[in-house]
């Protein structure tokens, strides 16, 4: 058994024979090793156009949800804008209802308390104007009185 020893290369030495791997882009004729190439090219042809087409596929549906996205958004925009005038308004209600409760309540205040009404009812009926005379009556009374008299 000899051991191999290996050499230099001279630049103007070619190199020692070697398998010559035979590749698509060579001079020499094709043979059974590009024949067996040629199913798997086919096949990855496939794949690859099966690839553009889910990609294409993947680039509308990107662009329809985009589209709807800004769509949407627009929407929402409109919404955010009448949900928010809708309740500026009604901030607006309810500070005039606060300020006409206060008014009426202010305006209760300076009315007649419930022991101040109490005070006035037993007045009342202690007077007992029901049985006052007007001064009309009154005098109608004194003439009448002089007709039976005189």
């Amino acid at each position: 058994m000899g051991v191999m020893v290996e050499q230099p290369l001279n630049p103007m030495q070619e190199p020692p024979e070697q398998k010559k791997h035979k590749g698509l882009f060579t001079k020499e004729k094709p043979d059974a090793d590009i024949k067996s190439v040629s199913p798997e090219l086919e096949s990855t042809i496939n794949r690859l156009r099966v690839l553009e087409e889910r990609y294409t596929n993947l680039q509308t549906e990107v662009r329809i949800t985009e589209e709807n996205m800004i769509k949407r958004n627009k929407k929402l925009s409109t919404d955010i804008k009448t949900l928010t005038s809708d309740i500026t308004e009604i901030r607006n209600e309810v500070n005039e209802v606060k300020d006409k409760i206060l008014m009426i309540i202010k305006e209760l205040q300076m009315g007649a308390k419930r022991a101040d009404v109490e005070v006035l009812r037993k007045y009342i009926d202690m007077w007992e104007p029901m049985n006052f005379v007007t001064h009309k009556e009154v005098e109608d009374l004194i003439d009448e009185k002089l007709k039976e008299k005189g």
